[in-house]
C-alpha cells in the first residue's frame, strides 16, 4: 500500500495511507511526498488529490445578522469581522481591540476587560482618596471621579451587554464581581452588538 507524508514548510508528518491522509490538514499548498517522487511537489500538482479538494466545504460565513435590529452583514478578511450595517447607511465596524471606547455605554467586552477596568477603578480611587487627605490644597481632585465613575460604569454596562442583560443590572449589589466570572452570551451577536470574540 502506498504511504504518502506531507510537510508544513518545517516538519514532516507521516507515513499516512490515502484513507488517513483526507482526515489531515491538506490544502492545495501542502507538500507531498510518497514513494516514487523525486522531490515534494504541491497536492495540486498530484491528480489523486483532486478527490481531496472535492470533500472540503467551503467556510461558513453567516451571511446576514441582526444587530441592533437592523440589516446587517458579517464579512471575514484576514482574521477580522466586517460588520455592515445596511440600515445606516453600510457602514463597515472592525473588531476593536480591549478600551477602543472605554467611556461609551453601547457595545460589548469580555471579562477581561472589565477586570481590568475595576483594578484601574480601584487603585486611582484609592490614590485620589490617599492625594485628598494628605494635602487639602488638593480637595479640588474629587473632581476627577466624575471621569472615573464615568469609565466605570460605561465598561459595566458593555459587560452586562456581553451577558445578554440591560446595563442597570451592575447597579444591583455584589452583581459587579459576577460580572468578572461569568461568560458572556455565545453566538456572533445579541441584540447589544457584535461578540468582542469574534
Amino acid at each position: 500500500m502506498k504511504k504518502y507524508f506531507y510537510s508544513d514548510g518545517k516538519e514532516k508528518f507521516g507515513p499516512f495511507s490515502f484513507e488517513e491522509l483526507k482526515n489531515e490538514k491538506i490544502t492545495k499548498d501542502t507538500l507531498i511526498w510518497f514513494e516514487g517522487l523525486e522531490d515534494w511537489k504541491s497536492a495540486k500538482d498530484i491528480s489523486e488529490f483532486e478527490e481531496i479538494f472535492k470533500l472540503i466545504p467551503p467556510p461558513i460565513i453567516p451571511e446576514k445578522m441582526d444587530l441592533k435590529n437592523t440589516s446587517s452583514q458579517l464579512d471575514y478578511q484576514g482574521g477580522e469581522a466586517n460588520v455592515t450595517d445596511n440600515h445606516s447607511g453600510a457602514q463597515n465596524f472592525k473588531r476593536r481591540g480591549m478600551f477602543s471606547n472605554p467611556f461609551s455605554f453601547s457595545g460589548r467586552i469580555r471579562r477581561l476587560e472589565y477586570g481590568i477596568s475595576f483594578i484601574i477603578v480601584a487603585f486611582l480611587s484609592s490614590l485620589i482618596n490617599v492625594l485628598i487627605e494628605d494635602s487639602y490644597e488638593l480637595a479640588w481632585l474629587f473632581l476627577a471621579y466624575i471621569p472615573l465613575y464615568w469609565f466605570f460604569f460605561a465598561q459595566g454596562a458593555k459587560r452586562c451587554h456581553d451577558m445578554g442583560q440591560s446595563g442597570w443590572f451592575q447597579i444591583i449589589p455584589f452583581y459587579p464581581l459576577w460580572m468578572i466570572f461569568r461568560k458572556g452570551e455565545a453566538g456572533i451577536s445579541n441584540k447589544h452588538g457584535i461578540n468582542p470574540k469574534v
